[in-house]
């Protein structure tokens, strides 16, 4: 059984543990909020929530290799996106952005500046920026 929370900000550096056992690049800090999906006790896939300076950012969505395929990250995104007050913006690699856009995420079409700034630094990355419903 699977279930999906927001941690505490002091269990940050589980998220983070996760992360690089996977070798995942990003890394969660206790100014983020972070959400896991729990088996057994166990970790098994994660995201964070960035404050930023005008916006919230969804990155890191990671989810466990044997746990793939079984809509973790679907649920994992949809809960995360019902508990925002604001929209939530996210890049999604192109191969994936189906599954954004299957929970109601559309493209981004008139970027803030601080937006594209973001987007600029990732761009190289074949993704597509997103925003939340």
């Amino acid at each position: 059984m699977y279930t999906v929370q927001k941690i505490d900000a002091l269990k940050t550096p589980l998220v983070n543990k996760f992360y690089a056992s996977y070798s995942v690049r990003g890394r969660a800090n206790k100014q983020d909020s972070a959400w896991v999906v729990y088996s057994n006790m166990q970790i098994v896939a994660a995201c964070r929530v960035q404050q930023k300076s005008n916006f919230l950012f969804l990155s890191t969505v990671f989810v466990s290799p044997e746990h793939r395929n079984k809509g973790l990250a679907k649920q994992l995104i949809s809960t995360v996106v019902k508990q925002q007050s604001a929209v939530l913006y996210t890049f999604a690699y192109k191969n994936i952005a189906a599954l954004y856009c299957g929970i109601g995420f559309s493209q981004v079409l008139t970027y803030t500046p601080e937006l594209k700034a973001l987007f600029d630094i990732y761009a190289h990355r074949d993704i597509v920026a997103l925003k939340s419903p």
